[in-house]
């Protein structure tokens, strides 16, 4: 159960508290096992050099194609265009940050 200490405050029980310590656990875990993957993924794009296809054991394994994106220059926009119209383009979102606080 959990219960609201002030507005916008709630203090966790041990019920809650145990879903903590496997998200944090869970959390170093994925990182952990992210490290490994990305160590992996290096071997395996050297050993592919220029090659767009991989195979092992005569079926196709990685496929590593190449994509061309275009992205909107925020910086540059606001260099050339004029205050009113970068004012008139911009839309605020709001959102919610889900952050574990470390203890120091």
């Amino acid at each position: 159960m959990t219960t609201e200490i002030e507005h916008g405050v709630v203090d966790f029980d041990d019920g809650i508290g145990q879903w903590l310590r496997q998200y944090k656990e869970a959390q170093a875990e994925a990182k952990r096992w992210a490290e490994v993957a990305d160590i992996a993924r290096s071997h395996l794009e050297a050993a592919m050099g220029d090659a767009e296809l991989a195979m092992y054991q005569n079926r196709p394994v990685i496929r590593w194609t190449k994509v061309e994106s275009k992205r909107f220059d925020t910086k540059k926009a606001r260099e050339i265009l004029p205050e009113q119209l970068i004012e008139a383009l911009e839309v605020t979102s709001i959102s919610r940050r889900f952050t574990i606080v470390e203890q120091e």
